[in-house]
């Protein structure tokens, strides 16, 4: 009876666990950032044109 209730709630543990530390890992990764050469605003690597001026990145 006992290892009918504690299985289960072994596997929902461990998948919580395997979500929140992949969370924890994404979260502590540093976000790269650039600045627009023409208003000097920061934005994302990854962005084409700056949200702020419209300046082609």
């Amino acid at each position: 009876m006992f290892l009918m209730w504690i299985v289960p709630l072994l596997l929902v543990g461990l998948f919580v666990y395997g979500v929140s530390v992949n969370n924890l890992v994404n979260a502590l990764k540093p976000v790269t950032s650039r600045t627009c050469p023409q208003c000097g605003q920061a934005t994302q690597n990854d962005w084409k044109n700056c949200p702020h001026c419209g300046q082609t990145l």
